[in-house]
């Protein structure tokens, strides 16, 4: 499969262009998210007998909450019962405005009542979601907003727009990552509502929009003998796992006890250690070179440590 990468910065030169295709006269300069901006948070996925947890097809759809820019809530796994549209998007990503009006047209088509569409807003502000959303007008559209990206890093999702399929029991049926156009869409909903795993598409070039991640490792002293260390790449998911980083840190000398966080938003992690067999910036360092020798696929950039 081949995938044309560019930078996100340049998606915020085509946003205008293409929104202008895809919704009127729609302009925005994103602003990042505030503290106003509701967090997703990932939850226990109710289970399914036979049918492993997960992120990939054939799998039940990993569970997660959200709100959206008004305050109306969503779980996933609420919405089982007919098919349902997962699309990982934002509007500095000018593929994904290009493509939220064809899902409307799709659902227009099948009935809000047949096919559920779950937008969820990578690394955003209410604001700037908002304004998009109302200019395009999508009032059976669930929507998350997802300013920390914990979903987004949980379906593995790199660049955008990306679209997960599920069928009426939450089991994943196709994944898809770029632009969709409309026959694929629907072929892919019709796949959802028969319960049937799709095959791969057909190889061709997409424009994908890398989400613009930075790539930290925080280090918080405490009194003489603690740090706290906190990394999106301490987590644990389907597609990486820090947990052997964090061995690798409580195995160094002088390290007495770790208590692991990594559940946490970020994930985090809290060490005790003797001062006079090692210290703060030694754990640290020893830490963010295991990380760095994972190399979480989530990010492009090298780790960076921060000392707050």
């Amino acid at each position: 499969m081949m995938r044309q990468m560019f930078d996100w910065r340049r998606a915020l030169i085509a946003v205008p262009v293409l929104a202008l295709v895809a919704v009127g006269a729609y302009v925005l300069i994103p602003r990042g998210p505030d503290a106003s901006t509701p967090r997703a948070t990932l939850v226990d996925t109710p289970a399914s007998p036979g049918v492993d947890v997960g992120v990939r097809k054939g799998q039940l759809g990993r569970d997660f909450a959200g709100q959206g820019p008004d305050g109306a809530a969503v779980r996933l796994s609420d919405l089982r019962g007919k098919p349902t549209i997962i699309n990982f998007w934002a509007t500095w990503c000018g593929s994904c405005v290009a493509e939220l009006p064809d899902f409307k047209e799709v659902q227009l088509e099948l009935g809000a009542e047949n096919l559920n569409v779950v937008a969820v807003n990578a690394g955003e502000g209410s604001g700037d979601a908002r304004r998009f959303l109302d200019s395009l007008h999508v009032p059976d559209f669930y929507i998350t907003m997802d300013p920390t990206l914990i979903v987004s890093d949980a379906y593995g999702v790199f660049g955008m727009p990306t679209s997960v399929f599920l069928d009426a029991n939450g089991v994943i049926r196709a994944v898809y990552t770029g632009q969709l156009d409309k026959d694929l869409m629907r072929e892919y909903v019709r796949a959802a509502s028969d319960g049937t795993t799709t095959d791969e598409p057909p190889t061709k070039i997409r424009l994908v929009t890398a989400i613009a991640r930075d790539h930290t490792l925080e280090v918080r002293s405490g009194s003489g003998d603690t740090v706290e260390l906190s990394s999106k790449s301490l987590r644990c998911d389907e597609s990486y796992c820090g947990t052997a980083a964090i061995d690798t840190a409580a195995a160094h000398a002088g390290v007495q006890n770790v208590d692991r966080r990594v559940s946490d938003d970020p994930p985090r992690i809290i060490v005790t250690f003797d001062a006079g067999v090692t210290s703060a910036t030694e754990i640290a360092n020893a830490l963010a070179d295991a990380l760095s020798e994972l190399g979480d696929p989530l990010y492009e950039r090298p780790l960076e440590v921060i000392e707050k």
